[in-house]
């Protein structure tokens, strides 16, 4: 079974249906400018916690590629120096 990594969760769905809620039932301006504005700072804030996260992953993977590749180095320096075994 795959997890989408996407998908929202049950809590997160909750969170949506109650803005949706209030957006929808919300006669005053005012509270709905305060809500938008709230909304635009913290959708500002996960997009910056994304960008962070995606680069400290790529980071990592960076990091675990040029690992791989010194010890594909180091292997086939060891096996070019040392003598042949059948001969």
């Amino acid at each position: 079974m795959s997890i989408d990594p996407v998908e929202r969760r049950l809590e997160q769905s909750f969170e949506a249906e109650r803005w949706t809620r209030f957006i929808q039932d919300c006669q005053d301006i005012e509270q709905l400018r305060e809500a938008a504005l709230g909304l635009v700072q913290q959708l500002a804030q996960q997009k910056a916690a994304s960008a962070w996260m995606a680069s400290r992953a790529s980071e990592s993977e960076n990091a675990k590629l040029q690992m791989l590749a010194r010890m594909i180095r180091q292997t086939d320096d060891d096996n070019s120096t040392s003598p042949d075994r059948g001969m």
